[in-house]
């Protein structure tokens, strides 16, 4: 692990598309002597990989206060987006957690990960709590931070692990000049969040909740030009329950004119704001032979359980 923190510090420019992925605070972690944990994958460590033109912040929530369970669905969560992500070419992942130290879990899938990735932290303040709480800014602004020391270019997205894309929308957003928006499918009542646009231009927007923001937008439904982003000194994401996307989008001082409609002019769903339903915790293995001394053992560290149950 050491080894692969000096490899990824002796990096000094990460260019392209970036996909950011964010979660927090889960149970089971493991302790590190550094608050910020840098880790990259051997193989596909960005010194050794083609500058890539994405960069991914990625963000997955989770309860105050969390389980094992959560941490078992971080981990399938992690694995479905992994898997879209491997068809993306020139593609640098941050994977930012919500956590005082690494979790165990997430270490152990991303040592098997071959998409590019940075694993940080990004600890909320303890003074925002319950519905007041913004969920997954201080990932996102944890891995903003790292770019704005790493990266000179590129575009930024921030991808929910939650949520379910296809991998086309990673290959329209590279053309984003300034700011690109899209449409996201499953949110609100309606059903879809999307700029609405005439002749290529953007006119509106349709979204089930406006609350009188400038952008009414889904996270999941921008990306943005990091060179852009530095030119307008780099700001970061506002700690603002359900004004996040606004607050960070004005503060890039862009004109609604200017925003670049993808996926076919917004005729097109390709991102989708899927949820994952709290899973029922499994009935505890008992410590039999027919457990302990099967493929069930290895089994039983990977599902998480609640009660004791015998074998049939």
């Amino acid at each position: 692990m050491i080894a692969l923190l000096r490899t990824l510090m002796g990096v000094s420019v990460v260019g392209g598309l970036v996909v950011v992925v964010l979660w927090s605070e889960n149970q089971m972690a493991v302790k590190t002597p550094a608050h910020i944990h840098f880790h990259a994958h051997a193989r596909d460590s960005p010194e050794n990989s083609p500058l890539p033109s994405l960069i991914s912040i990625g963000k997955e929530v989770v309860t105050r206060k969390p389980t094992t369970a959560t941490a078992a669905a971080n981990v399938a969560e992690l694995t479905r987006l992994s898997q879209t992500l491997m068809l993306v070419p020139n593609l640098h992942w941050l994977v930012v957690e919500d956590a005082v130290s690494p979790t165990r879990r997430v270490l152990t899938f991303l040592d098997t990960c071959t998409v590019p990735h940075t694993y940080l932290l990004g600890t909320a303040s303890r003074k925002y709590k319950g519905a007041n709480k913004p969920r997954g800014v201080s990932n996102r602004n944890a891995g903003l931070q790292w770019l704005k020391g790493h990266a000179k270019d590129g575009v930024v997205y921030f991808a929910d692990d939650d949520n379910t894309y296809d991998y086309r929308i990673f290959n329209e957003i590279r053309s984003t000049r300034q700011v690109s928006m899209f449409p996201v499918g499953l949110v609100t009542r309606l059903g879809v969040s999307s700029p609405i646009v005439s002749n290529g231009k953007l006119v509106g927007f349709y979204d089930g909740w406006v609350a009188g923001r400038k952008f009414p937008v889904d996270m999941a439904g921008f990306a943005v030009n990091f060179r852009f982003y530095l030119q307008r000194n780099g700001p970061m994401m506002p700690y603002n329950v359900g004004f996040e996307e606004d607050g960070f989008l004005k503060a890039l001082k862009i004109n609604p004119e200017d925003i670049e409609p993808l996926a076919d002019n917004c005729t097109k769903i390709l991102v989708w704001h899927t949820r994952t339903v709290k899973s029922m915790p499994a009935l505890k293995m008992p410590e039999k032979e027919r457990v302990t001394k099967t493929n069930l053992h290895y089994l039983k560290e990977q599902i998480v359980f609640q009660m004791s149950h015998g074998l049939s």
